[in-house]
């Protein structure tokens, strides 16, 4: 009867790890496609528009972009008026700088996600504490630092390669992000001690 019961449990817990497997991927997929959207869109079909009515509570001023005379999405000026060597800007090269950022972070939390399932389905049937899940749970916390660095290195990278005069907001995110994955790190360290300390007592007994 026991075993019944948590085979009911397992059957809606694995319905529910694969949705936000699925979710996750199917997010990677929409950015990707926007990606790709981005790059074969021709240039002169971006327009960038203030709309005088909509600021923000601290009184920022909001600009809407355009594709194909479609609104696209709310952004920040600054980002859309960086100047090439011929004193121009290029309003879908900033379009492909967002959507290749936004690629980024998807990536890596897919793949971040993807190793907490990993984690999830091996700890069902055993201990949790074992020489694999120690590494998935490092690779976690590498990949926390990378979702603070890659993203915004990326988009630093495509700048520096268009435009003359170019600089970065700093984000306070990616401070906590960088936290969070040393935290991680931490913690994945002591889990391979206690993996350590297990296979000891295993030899023992």
């Amino acid at each position: 009867m026991k075993q019944t019961t948590h085979s009911k449990k397992a059957v809606p817990r694995y319905y529910f790890s694969t949705m936000i497997a699925y979710f996750f991927i199917i997010l990677l997929l929409f950015h990707a496609r926007d990606f790709i959207n981005a790059v074969r869109t021709d240039k002169y079909s971006y327009e960038l528009k203030y709309q005088s009515v909509e600021t923000t509570e601290n009184g920022q001023e909001i600009w809407q972009l355009f594709r194909n005379g479609e609104y696209f999405a709310d952004v920040n000026p600054n980002d859309y008026a960086l100047l090439d060597s011929s004193g121009t800007t290029d309003l879908k090269y900033c379009a492909i700088m967002y959507e290749a950022r936004n690629l980024a972070y998807s990536a890596i939390l897919t793949a971040m996600i993807v190793l907490v399932l990993l984690i999830a389905e091996s700890s069902k049937h055993h201990t949790p504490f074992t020489r694999k899940n120690a590494k998935r749970i490092k690779a976690i916390g590498y990949l926390q630092f990378s979702l603070a660095i890659v993203p915004g290195l990326i988009e630093f990278i495509l700048k520096s390669a268009k435009f003359e005069y170019i600089y970065l907001h700093p984000r306070i995110e990616s401070l906590y992000m960088l936290v969070i994955g040393f935290v991680i790190l931490m913690i994945g360290r002591i889990f391979t001690q206690g993996v350590s300390l297990q296979e000891e007592n295993d030899l023992i007994a």
